[in-house]
């Protein structure tokens, strides 16, 4: 149920096709009828240049493209979202001369950064929330933003959507009860939009609601070109204040983020939004036929006391074509060898990498105060023995999208019947 891997080489010759002919490389690759289609939407530069440090007409071509997509005057490439995030928040907090900012624990800055926003930044930040488990409310959010001058940060993260809980989000009305309220006392709001490409359709499909309308509560906005988009690594950072995207500028130069050509990176993360773009909508609603079936043919498997299903979601009905499953009721190992019977018998590979089933603080505890030295990423974490809750996170990507719904849901009865000694 995962992609294929991609070797080095077939990476590279990719890149060098869409590089040699984007035009060309798009017709092929999407059909004639619809690139036509999608045409609109794409970036389709006059050439491909090497560009250097920074500059270039494609990079140009391709930062106006996006931050217009989107409802931003400026846009600047960054070769990481740490960088993009950090420089935005940075220049916010020199300007007040003021250091604070705000976000939930389960944000990256929080969690996988090493605490870079403290250590090479100077940034004291404020928790937002009182349940890891869940996302800050409005109310909580009011509470930190309305706070005395003195306590008050000057800008506050949102995630849209929340990785770590599941993509879990807010609807388009509280986000607008949040926007006003950060204008109203002065404090910025920046959306950590990792996954904004996978949520646009949830707020079409609940508010009709369109990229530029969400990404338009926001004073800065980052996104992501390596995760659902499939670019080889980049980020953006777009905005309506043109002087927050020229001192971010500055900043990336400062932070070691302007090397002497980006080509290779602004060209494939170019490729893979003109491939992607526009198909989250039909992924969401096959994640979300896909969550519904498996719970229904799932339902009468239990625990082995009987008290819970093997199988949840979180959340239970998916918001978009990414998700979390729960596997209740055994333990790590147990679960590795249904999943090798199933691959066994089915040749269906129902996960890859198991979530640690501590609580959200307990794993952002965790990761925040290692020793080792390494940075460890959610699925690199190691289960005990002993653990009976665990969680796998996927996707509905290119690949699995060609799978008919029932190779997924008759994975997972055969995984539950591999659990309970039925297979």
């Amino acid at each position: 149920m995962f992609m294929v891997p991609q070797t080095p080489a077939e990476v590279f010759a990719q890149t060098s096709r869409y590089a040699e002919n984007p035009i060309k490389y798009l017709q092929q690759a999407l059909g004639q009828e619809s690139f036509e289609k999608k045409k609109p939407m794409l970036s389709l530069p006059e050439k491909i240049d090497m560009g250097a440090y920074g500059s270039g007409e494609h990079i140009k071509h391709f930062e106006n493209h996006i931050s217009n997509f989107l409802g931003k005057k400026s846009g600047l490439f960054f070769i990481t979202g740490v960088q993009a995030q950090l420089c935005a928040l940075k220049i916010y907090c020199e300007r007040k001369a003021k250091r604070k900012v705000a976000w939930h624990v389960t944000s990256h800055l929080e969690s996988a950064e090493q605490k870079a926003y403290e250590m090479l930044y100077g940034l004291e930040r404020v928790l937002l929330g009182s349940n890891p488990e869940s996302l800050p409310t409005v109310e909580e959010i009011r509470e930190v933003v309305e706070a005395h001058e003195d306590d008050r940060p000057t800008a506050i993260v949102v995630e849209v959507p929340n990785r770590v809980l599941g993509c879990r989000t807010y609807s388009f009305a509280e986000l607008e009860e949040i926007s006003e309220m950060c204008r109203r006392m002065d404090v910025k709001l920046h959306m950590d939009g990792a996954r904004l490409w996978e949520i646009e359709p949830y707020y079409q499909a609940l508010d009709k609601k369109s990229f530029k309308e969400i990404v338009g509560l926001f004073d800065s906005v980052y996104v992501s070109f390596y995760k659902a988009l499939r670019g080889v690594a980049g980020a953006m950072l777009i905005s309506d204040d043109e002087s927050l995207i020229s001192d971010a500028r500055i900043w990336r130069r400062r932070a070691g983020g302007n090397p002497v050509t980006l080509m290779y990176e602004v060209a494939d993360c170019e490729r893979g939004f003109n491939e992607m773009i526009g198909t989250f909508t039909r992924k969401r609603e096959k994640m979300m036929r896909i969550v519904r079936s498996i719970t229904e043919a799932t339902a009468k498997y239990k625990t082995k006391d009987g008290c819970e299903k093997i199988v949840t979601f979180n959340p239970e009905t998916a918001n978009c074509c990414q998700i979390h499953t729960v596997f209740n009721g055994f333990t790590a190992e147990e679960l590795h060898k249904a999943r090798e019977r199933v691959q066994e018998i089915m040749n269906i590979r129902v996960f890859e990498h198991l979530i640690s089933n501590k609580t959200v603080d307990e794993r952002m505890e965790e990761e925040r105060t290692a020793t080792d030295g390494k940075v460890h990423t959610i699925e690199q974490q190691n289960e005990p023995n002993e653990s009976r809750r665990h969680s796998v996170e996927w996707a509905i990507i290119s690949v699995t999208e060609k799978l008919d719904d029932q190779v997924f849901v008759d994975g997972y009865v055969a995984f539950c019947e591999a659990l309970l000694n039925e297979l």
